[in-house]
């Protein structure tokens, strides 16, 4: 009732001069974040104990119940929001603006029942991959239980946990074909529903992607060839010599290659989060004093603990501009990594608190620039939470792990395009032909000799199917993060301080100005910046 009232209100305010549309955006959008506000905090409370019965219904009603009306309620101040005149527009609003005018280009009834029925197929590969598990020395395990062996020194130990791992999934290869299948048609109806040529185009428009098409994508891809695979070739020859190897297989590729045990790095929670807040500190004031202001409220649980949903994750509560971090800390160094990271997207979220929430809900290829900037950025403050030689050997595999990340990125999104823009892609054979074919493209290095059947299903990937296309803006951003951090190198108060600047625009400059704002370049818009930054992180590899 108070939602339909909420709205009720909103149709009726006036909007005959500039003053007043100024008066209904702030009011549109503040209704907006009271709606958001109420999802995230039932999110919350769902996630800090699934056993909890009432917190599951309650987030359940407004998943089903509350999201739907909204979104049908919302349509109709879209189209309040499109028949403005331009001139009255706040330059706040400009993006927003654009981004709404995208979604009403492409919103098509006919399609909504299509939208339903893609979401329960979804819920199908939840479905599919949430029932693997199999017998490992005497224990059921999932995937993920088995990840800790792939780091073994042991080399047969690693062999035996990669091949249960991958016969999980080989096991359901039939059905996820069948699925993605039915996937593709449906995308390809909606797209055509949408008078769009293909899929692809109509997915662009449905992320938004105001600032670059796939023509930037494949330049990107190409220089992703050009100057980061020939390096990671480099890292993983010198691998294979410290390992003694002839080839890597796929189980060698993320061992230490000198067998070293990954650190203790805090003793409890109270330790964790005080070494975390004095890097913050270290970095800058404001984002320790960000920290503590999250603590204070309550928005921290960071304990590991019977009940709680795994991961970690930071999200907004938008009405009252505030940010939490959620996590399930054990002890590793990784915890401390995963802090940091949840920080900068927490931190990104206070630095924009000013502006309406229409003006602050930033790109997603942006949020990410947040988040692993702080990361590089705190590495010269490692010694609050590593001894000398763990901080060299770890320091080492993070700066490494940017450059691994970036084929696997481009294999995944080259696929994408191939697959909603060839018949073929319909065909299994030919899927996993062609998945092959990037892996020798795109991850030369690693060896799958009579492992040809297991290496042709690593396309059925979780964002394959649940977020189609979505992947290239994590590579987006890291290039981003790569260039705070170079610059980083060169001047560290100015790259902190470009970078404070960019996290206070929300959404209110386009994608390319962003990442301007924050020092560096847009790799879409300039991917030969790819060429310095590798250059600049393999040397600090030392390769």
């Amino acid at each position: 009732g108070t939602i339909r009232a909420a709205y009720a209100r909103l149709e009726e305010m006036p909007m005959e001069t500039e003053a007043a549309t100024a008066e209904w955006l702030d009011a549109w959008s503040e209704v907006m974040s009271a709606v958001q506000e109420k999802g995230s905090k039932a999110y919350f409370a769902m996630t800090r104990n699934t056993k909890d019965e009432a917190a599951g219904k309650a987030y359940e009603h407004i998943a089903s119940v509350v999201m739907p009306l909204v979104g049908e309620l919302d349509e109709s101040m879209k189209k309040r929001f499109m028949a403005l005149p331009e001139k009255w527009i706040p330059k706040n609003y400009a993006i927003a603006r654009m981004n709404v005018q995208w979604a009403v280009e492409i919103f098509r009834k006919e399609n909504l029942p299509l939208l339903s029925e893609e979401m329960m197929l979804k819920s199908q590969y939840q479905k599919i991959s949430g029932g693997w598990e199999t017998d490992f020395d005497g224990k059921k395990v999932t995937p993920q239980m088995l990840n800790p062996f792939l780091k073994s020194p042991d080399r047969i130990l690693r062999e035996k946990a990669w091949r249960a791992r991958v016969s999980m999934q080989f096991a359901d290869t039939k059905k996820l074909d069948e699925l993605f299948e039915k996937m593709l048609d449906l995308r390809n109806k909606l797209a055509a529903n949408a008078d769009m040529n293909n899929y692809l185009d109509y997915r662009y428009k449905e992320l938004s992607r105001l600032s670059y098409t796939r023509k930037d994508t494949k330049a990107f891809r190409d220089a992703i060839h050009k100057y980061v695979v020939p390096a990671v070739a480099k890292m993983m020859e010198r691998r294979k010599e410290k390992m003694g190897l002839d080839t890597l297989h796929p189980w060698d590729t993320t061992v230490d290659p000198d067998g070293a045990e990954p650190p203790k790095v805090y003793t409890d929670l109270d330790d964790l989060k005080k070494k975390a807040a004095k890097v913050l500190n270290s970095i800058d004031g404001e984002f320790e004093e960000a920290f503590w202001l999250m603590d204070g409220m309550g928005y921290l649980d960071l304990e590991n603990r019977p009940g709680k949903a795994p991961g970690a994750y930071s999200n907004d509560f938008a009405e009252e501009r505030m940010a939490m971090i959620f996590g399930n800390a054990v002890g590793t160094s990784d915890d401390f990594d995963t802090l940091i990271h949840e920080s900068g997207h927490s931190i990104h979220t206070l630095s924009c608190r000013q502006l309406p929430l229409l003006a602050r809900s930033y790109p997603l290829e942006f949020a990410e620039v947040a988040s692993m900037s702080l990361e590089l950025l705190a590495r010269p403050y490692w010694d609050t939470v590593y001894n000398e030689e763990d901080r060299k050997r770890i320091g080492i595999e993070q700066l490494q792990d940017l450059l691994k990340f970036l084929p696997f990125m481009a294999m995944l999104d080259e696929f994408q395009d191939w697959v909603y823009t060839n018949p073929d892609g319909a065909c299994p054979e030919a899927r996993c032909n062609y998945w092959r074919g990037l892996g020798a493209k795109y991850i030369p290095y690693v060896d799958y000799s009579d492992l040809e059947q297991f290496q042709g299903m690593g396309w059925q990937y979780l964002h394959v199917y649940e977020v189609p296309l979505y992947y290239v803006e994590y590579g987006i951003a890291q290039v981003g993060a790569m260039q705070v951090f170079v610059n980083s190198l060169e001047d560290y108060p100015k790259a902190v301080k470009n970078y404070k600047h960019a996290l206070t625009l929300g959404t209110t400059v386009s994608l390319p100005e962003l990442f301007e704002a924050a020092g560096v370049k847009f790799v879409l818009k300039n991917p030969e910046v790819l060429e310095r930054v590798t250059k600049e992180i393999s040397k600090l590899i030392d390769l």
